[in-house]
């Protein structure tokens, strides 16, 4: 652009261009001349205001047979040089961003995470590769998980208050808000992540924390009697069945005395996530069961929409999923469980009665030997209203003094000398006449009155061999039958 077409005329390269410039395109030069093909390249200069200015210069053979011209093309490069900078510099300048950034940010590809930065990573105590390469889904509490699909599913942003899990299980209350951003040259759903700490959130998260089991996440108790009564208001109204499935597992008790507490605690959050897995799984296509734990080593699910068949079907894949190996410690423990299954509205009409008839179910199981399945049925409803009886008048009974001890002899082989006595305890019951142990022992142990109950049986036996010396029997012996808790 300094030079008129007359001023460049006649002149040769190094007369425009200047030596040094001239010099550096010579091989370029020749090889056009050469080896007849074009050359294109681009270089740089500096104007005397100190901008920088590039062009794009192609070089193109010209001439037959031989080639003893070149066309020389100059195309004025600099708008786009400065944009593919500015480009680069912003890019540089949004990753410095992010990595500094006090709000946590997320990176997500079809629900799978593909970046965060440290502040989210701090937020949840984890590591970037505990995220990366991870489904959301995993980082939110089960009743959250509804609103972080809609995050990800939606083209347009949006905001909302939700919650988060740390790695030590707390739940953190956040502000999440969703956005598409063009990302390392893919297209990415970004989250934006802020801890909310101010007093209405942490209100938030005293309401959460309320309804849910802070080991697991998992909604509680509470929260299962609120969802059953709406179920239940619901089934009603449509005329819908759903089952309770009581679960209790089987080896929790073996695990803590074995390994200590620690691991039944890792035992017991690494069974929810495998019964969370499932119950979220596809195959559902009536919708997702729904889980909560109870404490301890009892989890309940409910299947809406489930009849007989499907209740048997489900509770089948809901025992072999739980026999699968499970990772604690660097030990593979496997689990087991005994699981009640009661239905609505053959087996109960309300929450209360459909809890307590699972839970008679899931004690069959117990007592068939575990890691099975039972089917609340209306001899069950029999059996727990007597045991609810005998629960009411045991504690009468000790202290009105209806036990009696019968003394079951043990003699010589030549039947000729007896060699001791087993006490045998019985109930002398008020409206039901002589009840055998089988039909109150265990309730007793469950009420925890069979320390008093077992103590009255040693006083009473002991007190007895005296008499049994005085008649004539002097080696008298007399063997007592005690309770695990007696003993212990």
């Amino acid at each position: 652009g300094a030079l008129t077409a007359e001023q460049a005329l006649g002149k040769t390269i190094t007369e425009i261009i200047g030596l040094d410039a001239a010099t550096r395109i010579q091989p370029m030069l020749d090889r056009v001349l050469n080896e007849k093909v074009a050359v294109s390249y681009s270089r740089s200069s500096v104007t005397p205001s100190g901008d920088e200015n590039w062009i794009e210069v192609s070089l193109v053979p010209s001439g037959e047979p031989g080639v003893e011209h070149t066309f020389v093309m100059i195309s004025d490069i600099s708008a786009r040089r400065r944009a593919e900078v500015e480009n680069r510099n912003s890019s540089q300048r949004l990753r410095k961003f992010i990595a500094a950034s006090l709000e946590g940010i997320a990176f997500h590809v079809d629900g799978i995470i593909t970046d965060v930065n440290p502040a989210l990573l701090r937020m949840l105590g984890r590591t970037p590769e505990e995220m990366v390469g991870k489904r959301s889904l995993e980082f939110m509490p089960q009743t959250e998980q509804a609103k972080l699909s809609q995050g990800l599913s939606s083209v347009d942003e949006i905001s909302f208050e939700s919650f988060m899990l740390h790695k030590d299980g707390r739940v953190l209350p956040v502000e999440t808000t969703w956005r598409d951003l063009d990302w390392q040259g893919e297209r990415q759903r970004i989250s934006l992540v802020r801890d909310l700490s101010e007093p209405r959130a942490a209100e938030e998260r005293l309401r959460f924390l309320a309804l849910h089991d802070v080991l697991t996440g998992l909604p509680n108790r509470a929260a299962l009697n609120d969802h059953l009564k709406l179920l239940v208001a619901e089934a009603k109204q449509n005329g819908w069945q759903f089952s309770v499935f009581f679960i209790d597992l089987d080896q929790l008790k073996r695990v803590n005395d074995s390994l200590g507490h620690g691991a039944g605690d890792g035992l017991l959050a690494a069974v929810a996530q495998r019964l969370l897995k499932f119950c979220q799984g596809s195959v559902w296509s009536k919708g997702a069961p729904w889980l909560a734990r109870l404490g301890g080593d009892e989890f309940v699910v409910i299947y809406s929409h489930a009849d007989t068949a499907l209740s048997l079907q489900f509770s089948q894949q809901l025992q072999a999923t739980l026999q699968q190996p499970i990772g604690v410690l660097g030990r593979e423990l496997v689990v087991t469980a005994s699981v009640g299954v009661a239905s609505y509205p053959g087996d109960g009409d309300a929450p209360s009665q459909l809890l307590q008839h699972a839970d008679a179910a899931m004690y069959l199981a117990k007592a068939a030997g575990r890691n099975t399945t039972r089917f609340f049925d209306k001899s069950m409803a029999l059996a727990a209203d007597r045991a609810l009886t005998v629960e009411a008048e045991l504690g009468r009974a000790l202290q009105n003094d209806e036990f009696d001890l019968y003394y079951q002899p043990e003699v010589s082989a030549d039947g000729k000398r007896v060699l001791a006595v087993s006490a045998l305890i019985r109930w002398r019951h008020q409206t039901r006449g002589l009840l055998e142990p089988d039909q109150f022992i265990a309730i007793a142990e469950g009420l925890h009155l069979i320390v008093p109950i077992g103590q009255w049986v040693l006083d009473t036996a002991l007190a007895q061999v005296p008499r049994w010396r005085e008649l004539g029997w002097k080696d008298a012996r007399v063997s007592v039958n005690l309770s695990s808790n007696q003993f212990r």
